[in-house]
């Protein structure tokens, strides 16, 4: 074969190779998801066996009105002993919220709680589901809560917390792997 057809066949190759999407960069993420948190007393250990109870939408509008509507069958998952579906309603709350690109943007993670928000409870998520673990950039915290995020799970390694807002997360940027939402005032 001639070095012409060679270097041409080379260029054709590695062209294609950067234009075609690969599954790995093809993004699956839906959304908006929600994940709820048990709320644990001010001063108590943060437990790290918290399950992990994910329900992924279309919207955020969809997450934020499951929440809203007491984040049926997910809440009961948390709750075990939870007799009232109309009290959980009324009972759960966002505490914050965490992004795969900056500023807001991209899909979205919606963290709940019961009770009010961050009065007098902080609220631990000890890992966040593969879609969302190290690939997390930007966070806010809601209802009276900051949120502080680790990059090791169960709450483990550098932290950064952010009062209440971070557009973006410096060194943590794609390396949160656990959070806990704590009240305003309070560091990690």
């Amino acid at each position: 074969m001639s070095r012409r057809f060679l270097s041409a066949a080379a260029a054709l190759i590695a062209t294609l190779a950067f234009a075609a999407p690969t599954p790995a960069l093809a993004s699956t993420a839906p959304d908006a998801c929600t994940v709820g948190g048990v709320a644990i007393p001010d001063g108590a250990p943060i437990p790290d066996d918290i399950p992990t109870v994910i329900s992924c939408f279309d919207s955020v509008a969809a997450a934020e009105q499951f929440i809203e509507a007491g984040a049926p069958g997910d809440y009961q998952q948390l709750h075990p002993g939870a007799e009232n579906a109309r009290a959980a309603a009324a009972a759960t709350v966002t505490v914050g919220k965490i992004w795969t690109g900056t500023s807001r943007s991209g899909s979205v993670l919606i963290h709940w709680g019961s009770g009010s928000g961050c009065y007098g409870v902080t609220f631990g998520f000890p890992t966040l589901g593969s879609e969302w673990t190290n690939n997390v950039r930007s966070a806010e915290g809601f209802n009276n809560c900051w949120s502080s995020q680790y990059d090791g799970t169960n709450y483990t390694g550098a932290v950064l917390t952010c009062a209440p807002y971070c557009s973006s997360l410096g060194a943590l940027d794609a390396k949160t792997s656990s959070i806990v939402y704590r009240p305003v005032g309070t560091f990690g």
